[in-house]
């Protein structure tokens, strides 16, 4: 059974649903709002009361007696939890006085009836069982989407048939409704490609230009592929009579939407995982109008470099909690992973934080990849698959990092091995941030970046994101 003595600066900034709560929560603990603080003789309940804006203080509490803290408050926001809760732990960590307590009576019932819940899940007889997955609906869905296949593959030749730098703007108009028609045949990600090549040859019309013809091939190609190899997805599992997902990046390139349930069902998770996040970042999504809270992850255990994703879509962004950097080693007691090649997308239910001991920096160190050119060797062949990013992830040991002395761009070596470092459109700022970093973190550590081709100079370059030494981990971005 856990206490408030949990709480750490971290621990609230991961339960906080924003940056703005958090501060929130700070404003009103050093403010003086609160009028008492209270808590129960085995600390695993701590209450208050709160002034805000009415007449009345508001009642807050947080219940560590349970798998998970427990946050009640009777102030009107939908926020959870919500900044009066954020204020109390903050009341908590900085020490202040908490007098000893009886259980309020009506925190005292949600403890019983929460406690009878808890228990009445954990008997064999209650539990859910994973809903029986639908063979006759995937089936038909199978059709459905092979349907609407061959009218993207109609799309892809006329495209190519016309000239991509030819759209007119009543051509133009033809190709958005015969994207829209997609949607009624659950191909939200080619329908989302379609889209965008419309758009980048519309442009391209009115202002001819190298790399956005570059750019509008590779999408031409891109949607050419998906279709290609959704087809003969389709067609395989068709006929095999096996309708339901399986390990196959294909079934989200179609624009499925994996349910974790069947994650694990086809044995895609990896119980009592440990893993540490090395980046986060915020980027935008153009083809698809969303933000995506962006992490890389290094798994303790194996080196492994994975990554999550929370994708908010601009139009429902105020009904999706953005995330934000964390730090000290999560341990996870089922950890899903993606179908996919390098870098799996990774999702988990619940976490058991801990910081990071000093000896675990050099154990991820020795975790990285230990020589440049079997690094670059794997990232080709991930790259070559056109429906993998257009880079790949990656945590390599160096012996240093240095500017060379014609034009100063970075260079990391490892033995008699070197490879070119350069900002990608993710990172845009990250070299400008590597040349200004102490010389400690350029010497004997591991980098981690995303390894990544340009066609005009022919070679791979890595962009730098993170430095791990064995002292910690350097975000540059």
């Amino acid at each position: 059974m856990a206490t408030a003595d949990i709480i750490t600066d971290e621990l609230i900034r991961t339960l906080a649903p924003n940056a703005a709560a958090v501060a929130n929560g700070k404003k009103i603990s050093s403010s003086g709002d609160f009028i008492s603080l209270s808590k129960t003789e085995d600390d695993t309940l701590i209450f208050g009361e709160c002034m805000g804006s009415g007449k009345n203080p508001y009642h807050t509490s947080a219940d560590f007696s349970g798998d998970a803290p427990v946050f009640r408050c009777s102030c009107p926001s939908r926020q959870f939890p919500c900044k009066h809760s954020l204020a109390l732990m903050y009341e908590w960590l900085a020490k202040k006085s908490f007098s000893v307590s009886e259980i309020p009576d009506d925190l005292a019932q949600k403890r019983e009836k929460a406690t009878k819940r808890a228990e009445k899940a954990a008997m064999p007889s209650e539990k859910k069982k994973a809903p029986k997955q639908n063979k006759s609906a995937a089936e038909k869905k199978l059709k459905k989407q092979a349907e609407g296949l061959e009218l993207a593959e109609k799309f892809v030749t006329d495209m190519f048939t016309r000239g991509i730098s030819s759209v007119s703007r009543v051509s133009a108009e033809q190709y958005k409704s015969l994207a829209k028609q997609l949607g009624d045949y659950y191909l939200p990600e080619p329908q989302a490609i379609m889209n965008e090549i419309v758009s980048a040859a519309e442009r391209l019309s009115a202002a001819p230009d190298d790399s956005e013809t570059d750019r509008l091939t590779a999408l031409c190609v891109k949607l050419s592929s998906t279709i290609k190899k959704s087809r003969a997805y389709i067609a395989s599992k068709l006929e095999s009579g096996d309708v339901l997902p399986e390990d196959s990046i294909l079934y989200e390139a179609m624009g499925n939407v994996w349910k974790l349930s069947q994650l694990k069902e086809i044995g895609l998770y990896k119980e009592n995982a440990a893993i540490i996040q090395l980046s986060f970042t915020v980027l935008h999504d153009d083809m698809h109008k969303a933000d995506i809270d962006t992490a890389y992850w290094a798994d303790i255990e194996t080196g492994e470099i994975s990554k999550t994703e929370n994708i908010r879509p601009l139009k429902a962004q105020k009904y999706i909690k953005a995330q934000d950097s964390v730090f000290g080693i999560h341990f996870i007691k089922e950890l899903y992973r993606y179908p996919g090649g390098m870098n799996r997308r990774i999702r988990w239910e619940a976490a058991e934080i801990t910081d990071a001991a000093p000896e675990t920096y050099p154990l991820i160190i020795s975790k990285a990849e230990g020589s440049i050119s079997e690094a670059v060797k794997n990232a080709k062949n991930e790259l070559k698959n056109t429906l993998s990013d257009s880079f790949a992830a990656m945590l390599i040991r160096f012996d240093s990092i240095e500017f060379a002395k014609s034009d100063g761009h970075p260079v990391m070596k490892l033995g008699g091995e070197s490879i070119a470092l350069k900002a990608n459109e993710n990172y845009p700022e990250a070299v400008d941030v590597l040349k200004v970093t102490s010389r400690k973190f350029l010497e004997n550590g591991a980098l981690l970046g995303e390894l990544f081709y340009i066609p005009e100079e022919k070679r791979i370059f890595m962009c730098p994101i993170s430095i791990v030494n064995e002292k910690g981990i350097m975000r540059l971005c």
